[in-house]
């Protein structure tokens, strides 16, 4: 896997010094505060010698046991998902947990990575038996207030395993009010860092070994006023020339502007071709001897560099092996404006052959920034058009839109190929409007381009038409025609294999609510050979997804089960256990296990499926997510809980448009006893079709307004239940038998017996009982057949009347034994497969069990996903006790000096862990269990 972002590995390491570091007692006083705080603040302007101190202390704090990582920020920092990147990269090495499927989730959540990432960090750290320490060099470039409140995430929540030790002009963008009440911050000023008289003359006489006498150095104080930059200028001056009383008097002159007179006059002292190597290296950030040749024509930079490293020209090394270097930011800055003065001719050139090193080297996003500078935007845009699709089909969409935003927009509205990358990465990222955005200036591009072959203008067209189609599956929408059949997949030997890979999924995904789940089935085990030719997994992830799905609706759940086995295995192996192909396909897994009773196992995969939020693919992956979880909550009357996850479905549903989503949630809280209301078919206001639309327009919604009104019939049902209404039963009756032979004319046989299940509960409810058990004597044989008690008991206490008179007289119903004895199973309230779900809400059944069983054919590739031992963690333990003790979330969260939701997410773990629902029965089976004393 390829790591996102691109950058330099010499910013996660500190600068070395050239000799010993200055001894300065009065701040090594401080060391034991930085230790025990969360943050550490260094603020000074530039020149104060804060990153100088930071790397003191971060290596004093290693040597007392502490892990101390570097990590320079810079403007590329100021995109949150990049900052974030960065920081996982800095941690990796003593943090391996925090592996690379992670940098996956910035790539594929680019809006909110954040949510994902600054838990994991949290929770991987937390769990290290040592302290880390992170040392952010230069907080004062980010102004991004996104990336300021994802490091206020991380210092509010962190706990007492991870510190921050922040260098900064500024003391803006932390959360010191917070951290200042629960004496989590030391603050080190401007004052703490100027040297005092003691250290002015350690410095001058002992370290650079100038012969000053008392009156001459407390002048020399006096006028720096302790800046360590104006000393060091100042030592370099006196090494050049020895006129103390002439350099005071110079000094004495300048009220403002002492650094720029002694910066100019260190320069000027320089012989004429060091001068000229510094000025020439000066554009860059970083150097090595390679790119300091390159740019000063200089065959020895290698002891250039090391000439200027030992006479003191603020050059620190990045590395022990004497690769990278730095300017020193304020002495880079001089540098940079006399270049600007002597050499303005030079300036352009020497970025452009910066940009063109880096691009050689694939370090691309300064290869961009030099081109930039360089005055040359075609071979900024060309760098990045070059990488552009190979990016998207390594899932790297972030990064290329990160690359793209650096672009002149004229820049990027000519080229076809970026056009083209870029409509994949909205399509992908569930951003659609952007994507039709890109595939309008695509056309355009590629209409005006004479560059273009025959055979690029065919792979253009191709693909603009899998990226639509793309867009209307993730939008729900079902075409009329087999444009995308006929046009793509015949032609599949002219095409890449991704966008033949992409175009067999959309197709399938078509094919399956078009009712031809076999065509669907057959396309797949053809587009195999495909998606193994594409690099990421997402493509074969999706397939398998599907194929899983076709097999689930047929009831055939043990090839469902080996499909979506495969899906997580493929991910794991080719994107990483965090990515979203990865996650995707738990949420399909949890949904197996559910339906077969297995709540315990499934609950655990389906939250961390929920984390995917309104990119979790397609509906049919989304909805059993958000339903499945609030039946798992209902069932142990945590009805908040059920609510919640059914608001966040239907919020997600409305908010991307998806009317079978959040009418799907809708219903689920109609079933589950919620007051609602009915919701309105937003498809009624458009009854009459328009003469602007087409053909396919007109398909589309109407095939959108009958999966509509057959959520409608549900919620209708689902309301019986709990009113008896007769007489809107009999009004139903006719349009049940349609929505059955609908669900079976579609090839989904499992959504057919859960609407029988559902009409057999309306039936009970008002007393129609014969109507009923006919109905369940259809239903029970398949759900035996192919395992799936969960529906069954999501019916609650309707059904289980129902299935105890048909228990009770099985001979009237030629019932086998054997789906008898899986029947009494399914109802004995001893049983581990009874989970007293669904209407059981509605009819009071406070005390519902959670005792879920295991299926007898568990998922080998879930070892990938540890069960959980009842084993406590400190901080675990920490919050039990205080909940014992009677505090609030709030109140917990004040004591241990970590966020609410950090509490709440270790409550609802514990919960899981120890098979209660309650605070009082978590502390008290913790107890019993002997994990809490």
């Amino acid at each position: 896997m390829i790591h996102m972002p691109p950058t330099a590995s010499t910013r996660f390491r500190p600068p070395t010094p050239v000799g010993r570091w200055l001894t300065r007692p009065r701040m090594d006083a401080l060391i034991d505060q930085v230790e025990l705080r969360r943050l550490t603040l260094i603020h000074a302007p530039a020149g104060f010698g804060k990153s100088t101190v930071a790397a003191q202390w971060a290596d004093e704090l290693s040597r007392r046991g502490n892990k101390t990582m570097w990590f320079s920020l810079d403007d590329d920092d100021n995109r949150t998902p990049w900052f974030l990147g960065h920081l996982l990269e800095c941690l990796r090495p003593i943090h391996p947990d925090l592996d690379e499927s992670i940098f996956q989730i910035l790539e594929e959540r680019p809006e909110d990575a954040e949510r994902f990432v600054v838990p994991l960090i949290i929770n991987v750290v937390h769990q290290a038996e040592f302290r880390t320490v992170v040392v952010l060099d230069d907080w004062h470039v980010i102004d991004d207030e996104r990336t300021q409140r994802a490091l206020a995430r991380l210092l509010e929540d962190s706990g007492d395993k991870l510190g921050l030790l922040v260098t900064s002009r500024t003391a803006t963008g932390l959360p010191l009010t917070s951290l200042r009440v629960h004496d989590q911050v030391v603050e080190i000023s401007p004052e703490t860092l100027r040297f005092d008289e003691r250290e002015a003359r350690q410095f001058l006489v002992d370290v650079k070994g100038l012969d000053l006498s008392s009156t001459e150095l407390t002048a020399l104080h006096t006028k720096t006023e302790g800046w360590i930059a104006a000393l060091q200028l100042t030592s370099l001056s006196l090494q050049k020339d020895s006129d103390v009383t002439g350099l005071l008097d110079s000094l004495a002159d300048r009220q403002h502007g002492i650094s720029d007179y002694l910066a100019e006059n260190v320069l000027d002292r320089l012989d004429p071709k060091l001068l000229k190597f510094l000025l020439f290296t000066s554009v860059l950030d970083r150097v090595n001897p390679e790119l300091a040749t390159l740019l000063t024509g200089e065959p020895q930079s290698e002891l250039r560099l090391e000439q200027v490293l030992f006479g003191d020209l603020f050059l620190q090394r990045l590395d022990d092996s004497g690769t990278w270097y730095r300017y020193h930011h304020l002495f880079r800055d001089f540098l940079r404006q006399r270049l600007e003065r002597d050499h303005p001719e030079k300036v352009a050139e020497l970025h452009s052959l910066a940009a063109h090193w880096f691009h050689t080297e694939g370090i691309f996003s300064s290869a961009v920034d030099h081109a930039l500078l360089a005055d040359e935007a075609s071979f900024a845009a060309s760098v990045v058009e070059e990488q552009a699709l190979r990016l998207v089909e390594h899932s790297r969409m972030t990064t290329l839109l990160a690359l793209v935003e650096k672009l002149p927009h004229d820049e990027i509205r000519s080229r076809s190929w970026l056009q083209l990358a870029i409509a994949w990465a909205h399509c992908l990222l569930h951003f659609p409007d952007e994507a039709f955005a890109s595939l309008d200036l695509l056309a355009e591009a590629a209409a005006a381009d004479p560059r273009l072959t025959a055979a690029d203008r065919f792979r253009i067209t191709h693909e603009s038409l899998v990226v639509r189609e793309c867009v209307a599956m993730y939008r729900d929408r079902v075409p009329e025609d087999q444009q995308l059949r006929r046009e793509v997949l015949e032609e599949a030997e002219r095409l890449h294999p991704w966008t033949v890979s992409v175009a067999a999924n959309v197709v399938t995904f078509f094919d399956i609510h078009r009712g031809r789940g076999a065509e669907a089935e057959r396309l797949q085990q053809w587009a195999h050979q495909y998606h193994r030719q594409v690099v990421g997994s997402f493509s074969e992830v999706y397939g398998d997804c599907f194929a899983g799905l076709i097999a689930f609706h047929n009831l055939e759940i043990a090839l469902a089960q080996h499909h979506w086995t495969n899906a997580f295995r493929t991910a794991c192996e080719r994107s990483g256990r965090q990515s979203h192909a990865a996650r995707l396909s738990l949420g399909l897994v949890g949904k197996r296990l559910y339906h077969r009773g297995e709540g315990d196992r499934a609950e655990e995969l389906l939250e961390e499926a929920l984390q995917l939020g309104q990119r979790a693919g397609v509906v049919d992956f989304m909805f059993p997510v958000y339903e499945s979880l609030a039946n798992i909550r209902a069932g142990r009357n945590d009805l908040q809980g059920a609510w919640d996850i059914l608001e966040q479905g239907e919020q997600a549903g409305l908010s991307l448009s998806l009317p079978r989503l959040w009418s799907r949630m809708v219903t689920t809280k109609q079933r589950l006893g919620f007051e609602t209301r009915r919701p309105t078919n937003p498809f009624d206001a458009a009854d009459d079709h328009t003469d602007d639309q087409s053909a396919g327009d007109r398909y589309v919604m109407d095939r959108q307004r009958a999966e509509f009104e057959g959520e409608l019939l549900r919620f209708d049902l689902a309301r019986i239940l709990h009113d008896a209404d007769g007489d809107a039963l009999a009004r139903l009756g006719p349009y049940v038998e349609v929505l059955f032979a609908e669900s079976q004319g579609q090839g989904n046989r499992f959504q057919a017996l859960r609407d029988q299940i559902l009409w057999a509960s309306a039936l009970e409810a008002c007393g129609q009982t014969d109507q009923a058990e006919e109905t369940m004597h259809d239903v029970i044989p398949d759900c035996q057949a192919s395992g799936l008690s969960q529906p069954l008991l999501e019916g609650g206490p309707l059904i289980r009347q129902i299935a105890a008179r048909l228990i009770a007289d099985p001979e009237s119903w030629c019932l086998r034994q054997r789906t008898l004895d899986w029947m009494t199973e399914v109802f004995d309230s001893n049983s581990p497969l009874r989970a007293n779900l669904g209407t059981a809400v509605a009819a009071g059944v406070a005390g519902a069990s959670r005792t879920w069983g295991t299926g007898p054919d568990e998922f080998d590739v879930l070892a990938a996903v540890p069960k959980r031992s009842i084993s406590l963690s400190e901080r675990e333990r920490d919050i039990l006790r205080l909940v014992d003790a009677g505090y609030t979330n709030r109140e917990i969260a004040g004591r241990l000096y970590i966020g609410q939701n950090t509490v709440k997410w270790y409550l609802r773990k514990l919960y899981r862990m120890l098979g209660v629902s309650s605070r009082e029965d978590c502390v008290q089976r913790a107890k019993n269990l002997q994990v809490l004393h």
